[in-house]
């Protein structure tokens, strides 16, 4: 998500303090841990239940999937290698720094893509949907599989250009390629969602469509939603390595700047959960009972050995006043007396 040949231009200058170093790497970590459980949640939910088992969230699964390694893999060797050592919290080992530079690299570039271009293929998958229902009805499984290839395959196009075009030792020509496609992609989200926004404000559905189409907007608009987040979260961070690198703004005195666009940027992989959370029923009855299952079994096993121990001190009951009644005991006892002696 960073230029990685030109990153270490940012500890440059005065040191920063410790103290707001661990803050940010407290922050990072937290990231990591909601984007890590909140896209996993999401891949089970969608890829195991049937009843939300659609062709259009495949692309979801697969957006998910990639968030899930740049939270468990990318974003760690980002601290390691990048914000530790910036703010001086350790140092790295020269024999595998290069190593380590080079595997964060191609993992966050490739990653990161993929899930930027995932979002850019559920937004024209959604307008495709919103202007030819009935062809989008008919794609098969197959069509789905290619769209996610072409997903990867462009992810690996991305760092190949940025890979030869860095080598090049040509700095303002490693930021423009690095920044051409995710710009390209930014402007097709937003030309299919402002397509499908007005497409939206001129249909007219008959009543006996309402209900069918009012489920299909809501899938639109939330998918909509994820889309325009990543627009949002990846423009702060396009904008900052331009004036960085090509115009060559001085931020050496000021690194947490940068980091907190990281910060946003990796946002995006957090939010993407919380909008299927707020916005599909299903899925959050789905985290209801699955978090509450625990919860209700421990419930359950409390009534059934209350209800044993109800069942015991009644068959008491019952045996103690047969006792009494053959015994020629005048006296009476009441319910309440056995039950307090049985207890």
């Amino acid at each position: 998500m960073t230029v990685t040949n030109n990153t270490t231009s940012l500890s440059a200058g005065n040191i920063p303090s410790s103290t707001e170093g661990i803050l940010l790497l407290s922050t990072f970590v937290l990231e990591a841990v909601l984007i890590v459980v909140g896209n996993s949640l999401t891949i089970v939910f969608f890829a195991f239940d049937r009843k939300t088992r659609k062709k259009s969230l495949f692309l979801v699964i697969n957006m998910a999937f990639a968030d899930v390694v740049l939270g468990a893999l990318c974003l760690p060797l980002y601290l390691y290698v990048w914000v530790g050592p910036s703010y001086q919290l350790w140092h790295v080992a020269h024999e595998i720094q290069a190593p380590l530079l080079t595997f964060w690299d191609v993992s966050d570039t490739i990653f990161s893509q993929a899930s930027l271009i995932s979002a850019v293929f559920i937004s024209c998958e959604r307008f495709f949907a919103v202007y030819w229902p009935l062809r989008q009805r008919t794609l098969s499984m197959r069509a789905y599989r290619i769209v996610i290839a072409m997903v990867w395959s462009l992810a690996v196009l991305v760092y190949i250009v940025h890979y030869l075009v860095s080598h090049l030792k040509n700095i303002r020509a490693a930021v423009f390629s690095w920044m051409v496609f995710p710009l390209i992609f930014l402007f097709v989200v937003c030309g299919c969602n402002f397509s499908i926004w007005r497409k939206f404000k001129q249909r007219n559905i008959a009543s006996q469509q309402q209900n069918r189409a009012s489920q299909n907007k809501r899938l639109t608009n939330t998918l909509l939603f994820v889309s325009a987040i990543a627009v949002l979260s990846w423009l702060p961070l396009v904008i900052a390595n331009y004036l960085i690198f090509v115009h060559e703004a001085d931020i050496s005195r000021n690194v947490l700047f940068y980091y907190i666009i990281n910060v946003i940027n990796f946002s995006n992989s957090i939010l993407n959960p919380v909008v299927y959370v707020l916005r599909i029923p299903v899925f959050r009855q789905w985290l209801s009972l699955r978090f509450l299952r625990r919860h209700t079994v421990i419930n359950d096993g409390v009534e059934e050995r209350d209800d044993r121990t109800r069942a015991a001190t009644l068959t008491s009951i019952v045996e103690l006043r047969k006792l009494t009644k053959d015994g020629g005991r005048k006296e009476e006892w009441s319910e309440q007396e056995i039950v307090s002696t049985n207890l």
